[in-house]
């Protein structure tokens, strides 16, 4: 097994910082575009980009000359993001690695893992929740997008996910999503 160490360094292709794998959004070429490769899948050449706007709009500029919006390029890669951080969630479910509910959660009282709070949920019990999770990914998704992802026939306001095997996707995924929010 590889040590973190032995991992070869990525290089940002819009700041130049360096960093891990896991840190980055991948891009394709697809199409004379670049394209969000999610999953790190896709082939062909890959550019590795900071979550962020800023990132993704010097890598756009640099590589495509101002022949594509970069905001087209952000609007994609959060598509991308939202879609597959939800089909995560949906596998972590069927796990049976998720809580759903606040007040299952409150009893719980989870510190490693992801907390997912909708955008349709008060500001007071949304701050209130904050307290019981590690990464925290509040406002990005509706209560009926999480109610849908769990297969469940109601909204669901909040869903807490233990870091463990595919809970711990979610909490890099949800970090980078919530990175291009900021």
């Amino acid at each position: 097994m590889k040590q973190k160490s032995d991992m070869p360094e990525r290089t940002c292709a819009g700041c130049r910082k360096k960093g891990e794998k896991e840190e980055f959004i991948r891009f394709v070429i697809f199409e004379g575009k670049p394209f969000p490769d999610i999953k790190g899948t896709l082939p062909g050449k890959g550019f590795n980009v900071c979550p962020s706007k800023d990132c993704i709009k010097k890598f756009v500029k640099k590589q495509f000359k101002g022949k594509i919006s970069h905001e087209s390029v952000v609007e994609e890669t959060l598509k991308q993001l939202k879609n597959y951080l939800l089909s995560l969630l949906s596998i972590a479910h069927k796990s049976r690695i998720t809580v759903v509910g606040q007040d299952n959660i409150k009893k719980l009282k989870p510190k490693d893992g992801t907390l997912l709070i909708s955008k349709n949920l008060s500001k007071k019990t949304a701050e209130n929740l904050k307290r019981y999770g590690g990464t925290v990914i509040d406002g990005i998704f509706s209560s009926e997008e999480i109610g849908n992802a769990l297969k469940k026939e109601t909204e669901i306001g909040t869903v807490f996910v233990k870091s463990t095997g595919i809970g711990k996707k979610i909490e890099i995924t949800g970090k980078k999503l919530k990175s291009l929010f900021e």
